[in-house]
């Protein structure tokens, strides 16, 4: 499983990825930058693989979502900043807040675990991103992902005051964050145990990114182009980019500016269905 963690210049940030990405996200350069090692023993860096038949009487503690996670997205919670999900609503990818020094505590500890269990009449693999503790607390929420009800997701509700988010929506700060907590999951051509067990933790310092709000983080170099645009024409090129699944113009979210050979290179989300999205803004 490979997750990584970005600290330095602005927020620290996490991601977590439930499906191994198609292209190689790390060259040589990033590889060598790892810091991982430097802070945790080579002996420590596992996912331990392990059964626990008790542990279906902690799940059956928790609440049940009515709704698929899909589903409920802005209407029973928010996200930190977003998560990835195929067509299907099966989770790709978790962006997160992340502390380097949380993310250390996590790997030498053995936290991302993934343990075989039977639930509901089926086998699973529940696979753990914090100590067992805040996983299976009694008052953290189950979704399922599909009506198909083979995998779910456990999650943690805290309130945005509680995590230090302000939204400018009263409607919005008054409704829970989900924080992940576990992938529950019987279906394993999804989500491979080959994949899930190998450990690929990254631990890298950025110091070319600077958070400018939610939505938006600017590569330094990139900055003073970035503010040198009118702020309504900043406005209009954010309400503005095409979004190759919807055939739509789009909101880009959880966007990244970086210097491009022709300008600037806008990379996000489209605000509709999630899926990656980009622009380049040439210099005039």
């Amino acid at each position: 499983m490979l997750i990584t963690c970005y600290y330095g210049n602005g927020p620290e940030l996490g991601y977590i990825y439930l499906k191994e990405p198609t292209e190689d996200e790390f060259d040589d350069f990033d590889r060598g930058k790892n810091e991982i090692a430097n802070f945790v023993n080579p002996t420590q860096i596992k996912i331990p693989y392990v059964s626990d038949a008790k542990l279906a009487s902690y799940l059956d503690r928790m609440t049940i979502a009515a709704n698929t996670f899909k589903a409920d997205h802005e209407i029973g919670y928010n996200t930190e900043y977003g998560n990835d999900m195929d067509e299907e609503g099966y989770i790709i990818g978790i962006e997160l807040t992340l502390d380097h020094e949380r993310f250390i505590d996590l790997v030498k500890n053995q936290v991302f675990k993934v343990i075989k269990t039977e639930w509901r009449n089926k086998k699973f693999h529940v696979v753990t991103f914090d100590h067992a503790g805040n996983v299976f607390k009694p008052e953290n929420v189950i979704y399922k992902l599909t009506n198909e009800e083979d995998t779910f997701i456990i999650v943690q509700l805290k309130s945005p005051e509680n995590l230090g988010m302000h939204y400018l929506d009263e409607n919005e700060q008054k409704r829970p964050v989900a924080l992940f907590k576990a992938l529950i999951s019987a279906r394993e051509h999804i989500y491979p145990l080959e994949y899930l067990m190998q450990p690929q933790f990254y631990l890298l310092k950025n110091t070319s990114l600077q958070f400018i709000d939610n939505n938006l983080i600017c590569e330094v170099d990139a900055l003073r182009f970035w503010n040198a645009i009118p702020k309504e024409k900043r406005d209009h090129i954010l309400n503005n980019v095409f979004c190759g699944n919807c055939l739509d113009v789009v909101r880009i979210v959880d966007c990244s500016i970086y210097n491009d050979a022709n300008g600037l290179l806008l990379r996000g989300k489209c605000n509709k269905c999630g899926n990656s999205v980009a622009q380049v803004i040439e210099r005039e």
